[in-house]
């Protein structure tokens, strides 16, 4: 597997991290593409809708999915966009952290990955497929379910369309094995997840402009 991982650190407490994993014929791991059309279901043990304000406030060991999507969460607000799209943001506590999983696009034979996250509140953004996570937040990369990468913040943004990340160290990103909420990056060697066979070299580190779509 090949993959190019771009930071760039802009002060001492700001990180943007660039990943975007690609398979040796160069087609690059995105959120599944059946994900973004696929409706929204939410399971929970209580339900308060808003007709004025279409918003859906779900509590009680919540459970959004979207196609491969899934959110749990204490408590979830979901608002319906006046284009059609759905919004939800996911609460959960500095004891339970709320989390969120999505399966990514990969080609026969390669490996499968998967994004897994956690932090006090997860924001989704129905029409970009961006995730913030804030407060304690945590991003994981897993390959066939094993991890492969991982950051760790107070926030973490995540667009599931173009496999870019930021990180931003603070206070809120604070644990107890990271009192002072840095920024934490682990990396696995990307040619020790290449499939056997492949000769693909890993990639060199490159700097990366801003958070959005790379051309």
């Amino acid at each position: 597997m090949k993959a190019n991982f771009m930071p760039m650190l802009r002060s001492a407490a700001l990180l943007f991290l660039s990943l975007l994993v690609c398979v040796p014929g160069g087609v690059c791991a995105q959120a599944l593409a059946t994900d973004q059309s696929q409706p929204v279901h939410v399971e929970a043990d209580a339900m308060q809708y808003n007709d004025v304000k279409q918003t859906s406030v779900f509590t009680g060991n919540v459970v959004v999915t979207k196609g491969s999507m899934v959110i749990r969460a204490a408590k979830v607000e979901v608002r319906q966009t006046p284009d059609g799209y759905s919004d939800a943001i996911a609460y959960g506590s500095p004891s339970k952290l709320a989390t969120y999983e999505q399966t990514m696009d990969a080609q026969a034979g390669e490996p499968t990955p998967a994004i897994h996250g956690q932090a006090v509140t997860i924001d989704y953004n129905g029409k970009t497929d961006v995730v913030t996570f804030t407060g304690q937040a945590m991003l994981d990369r897993l390959l066939n379910g094993k991890l492969s990468d991982r950051a760790q913040g107070q926030v973490i943004t995540y667009n599931g369309l173009t496999d870019v990340f930021a990180v931003v160290g603070g206070k809120g990103g604070a644990t107890p094995s990271n009192p002072d909420g840095r920024v934490r990056v682990m990396l696995s060697p990307r040619h020790a997840q290449a499939p056997a066979g492949s000769s693909q070299p890993a990639p060199a580190l490159k700097l990366s402009p801003k958070l959005g779509p790379q051309p």
